[in-house]
């Protein structure tokens, strides 16, 4: 998930607790204005933590699920009974417990004679709480989308401009005039909009990301980069080094540098090459152009 979205998101939760605490006309006793700020800025944030958490696992779900529409709906269910148990702890906690009074005034009525139904106990008061508590969930997870849908929705808009990011995107242009039809969309190519528009030169993990590489621009895809080999067509490229993966028309030549051993590319950039990918490496860049390709000896 890019930084963008997820600082626009803070905000967007901040903003929501300051407007709840301000239309709050009733307080506990003994809470300062300032405590009441404080008690909703971390209930939201909280809220919006576990929000924002799992749409990033549900984002990594390959095919349809991991499209953003189907991830936000997730995120959204999924997360509102963890929301409810935190939410429900830290009252408590506090020493504001609306569920053991609801369960003390339930059972009040239930020795008087009354019945004591379904939201008269524990499970049922809790059941009730995340009834009560689902509206402003929603509310809040559709208005921490705004930014997700905004920017979807400015990069089509400017589709041919290569450079534009969305949703666990991060993208930066090389200035490259030429254009080229969309390559065919496969697993990872499904959460990149707009598609790349040419063939992926150098894929390099980063952590929970891979930076892809063309000759028209570089992303960052939310995405696995063992999957992403898997996906890269054999007849392309290899991988060299456990984090990266290069195309044999990118490769220049092979270079020793302090016992440790480097592809050089056709861009001047350098990347190590493991020992499990070495002979590999040395034979296709010697079967590439050996009068033009030095291997290392």
């Amino acid at each position: 998930m890019n930084r963008n979205y997820i600082i626009q998101a803070f905000l967007l939760a901040l903003a929501a607790a300051w407007l709840l605490a301000s239309t709050q006309i009733q307080r506990p006793d003994s809470w300062p204005l300032a405590g009441l700020y404080l008690y909703w800025s971390i209930r939201i944030l909280l809220e919006a933590g576990l929000f924002v958490v799992f749409l990033e696992v549900f984002a990594r779900l390959p095919g349809a699920l991991g499209q953003t529409r189907w991830s936000v709906v997730l995120a959204a269910v999924v997360s509102l009974v963890p929301f409810a148990l935190a939410v429900t702890a830290f009252d408590l906690i506090l020493g504001l417990p609306e569920l053991n009074e609801m369960v003390r005034t339930s059972a009040s009525t239930a020795a008087a004679g009354g019945t004591q139904s379904v939201g008269q106990t524990h499970i049922g008061s809790f059941l009730l709480e995340v009834i009560y508590l689902s509206d402003n969930h929603f509310v809040l997870c559709a208005l921490l989308t705004i930014p997700l849908f905004f920017q979807a929705g400015h990069s089509k808009s400017s589709e041919t401009a290569p450079g534009t990011a969305t949703f666990g995107d991060e993208i930066e242009s090389a200035g490259h005039p030429e254009a080229e039809k969309p390559v065919p969309e496969s697993g990872y190519q499904r959460h990149l909009e707009p598609p790349l528009t040419m063939p992926v030169l150098r894929a390099e993990a980063q952590e929970h990301y891979v930076r892809l590489t063309t000759a028209t621009e570089k992303r960052m895809v939310l995405y696995r980069f063992n999957d992403i080999v898997a996906e890269l067509p054999d007849q392309t490229g290899m991988q060299v080094h456990r984090s990266h993966w290069v195309a044999y028309e990118a490769m220049a030549r092979l270079v020793k540098d302090d016992s440790r051993l480097w592809l050089e590319l056709t861009d001047g950039e350098r990347i190590p090459v493991s020992r499990k990918y070495a002979e590999d490496v040395r034979g296709k860049v010697d079967a590439l152009a050996p009068d033009a390709k030095r291997a290392a000896t």
